[in-house]
């Protein structure tokens, strides 16, 4: 091999080494950019359990649903036929005691903690000793930090012995408390007892 062909071999491999650092910098410099919202998830999977724990280790609230999918670019996560069911943060750790599960078609959970109900919400209570039985109503909001729930729809209580229907209605969960309000009608039942032969 001539002198020559080795000077050309030397520098094509020069120039070919340099040609692959430069696009491998410009590889890396992709990463770094912003995320690209093309209207897809940035992941999504299906039958998902989350459970959330707070700073002392107690079982805050589950979230179990069909589907769930994330968009980090506008930090919403959506939930399908979701199932939220809060625990009393007074319960022993090792078993925890559940109080209420929350039901709807869809949710929406914003970066806030604000979980968006939508369709057919249904609010039932886990503990016989609370008079508040059940919520139902279209469309609520629940703050899964302070267990505040709203909803600016027409809303069902059933409680024992009561049922009530008002146009909007705001509580929280771990008060067990709830309020309607607008046009509320109420419809008390009393229990017929049985006479003493």
């Amino acid at each position: 091999m001539s002198k020559i062909q080795s000077w050309l071999i030397a520098t094509l491999i020069l120039i070919a080494l340099a040609l692959i650092g430069w696009n491998l910098s410009n590889v890396n410099d992709d990463t770094s950019s912003t995320i690209v919202d093309d209207g897809y998830p940035t992941y999504q999977t299906q039958k998902a359990i989350t459970f959330v724990y707070d700073p002392e280790g107690k079982l805050v609230y589950k979230l179990v649903s069909d589907d769930v999918k994330n968009y980090a670019e506008t930090k919403l996560t959506w939930f399908t036929k979701p199932v939220l069911t809060t625990f009393d943060p007074n319960s022993i750790p090792e078993t925890p005691t559940p109080t209420w599960t929350v039901h709807s078609n869809k949710a929406k959970l914003t970066n806030d903690k604000m979980l968006y109900l939508y369709g057919d919400v249904q609010v039932d209570s886990l503990s016989d000793a609370s008079q508040l039985q059940r919520i139902t109503t279209d469309n609520a909001t629940v703050n899964l930090t302070t267990q505040d729930v709203a909803s600016d729809d027409q809303a069902t209580l059933i409680g024992i012995d009561i049922k009530s229907v008002g146009m909007k209605m705001r509580g929280n969960l771990r008060n067990k408390t709830a309020e309607l309000i607008e046009k509320v009608t109420t419809r008390y039942e009393i229990p017929h007892e049985q006479p003493n032969p």
